[in-house]
């Protein structure tokens, strides 16, 4: 797992106990965790401030309510990869996250560590703050 040593990622989930397993498991792959946000608007202000550094986001699909498609098109523009975290496993809340890895809740550490991995390769490592 040390292959994601110093990545920064952010967590975009909005059930506290959720986000603070993923942001364990991804303290202990080595990754420096740079924030946690539960709503979408916080998301995107997160987003827009660490665009410099942003290695990756673990992204819930439904924050409070609110589907995460518009912060997904943010990443999308500024090519940082993501990986979705849901509950859901239907057609529906997925369609629009089509080929992106997707870890249903509750997750491994270890299935959170492949899905990064294949994110962020070390050829595409962005420079640190």
């Amino acid at each position: 797992m040390g292959r994601l040593a110093g990545r920064c990622v952010l967590v975009v989930e909005d059930e506290a106990l959720i986000a603070l397993m993923t942001q364990a498991m991804l303290r202990d792959l080595g990754c420096e965790v740079i924030g946690v946000a539960h709503t979408l608007p916080d998301a995107m202000k997160m987003v827009q401030a660490n665009l410099h550094c942003l290695d990756a986001v673990a992204l819930d699909i439904n924050l409070g309510g609110e589907h995460a498609a518009p912060l997904a098109a943010l990443l999308d523009a500024n090519g940082i990869p993501f990986l979705i975290t849901t509950g859901y496993d239907d057609e529906l809340h997925l369609a629009a996250f089509e080929g992106r890895p997707v870890l249903t809740k509750p997750f491994l550490a270890e299935h959170l560590a492949e899905a990064l991995i294949l994110l962020v390769p070390d050829a595409k490592r962005r420079p640190t703050r």
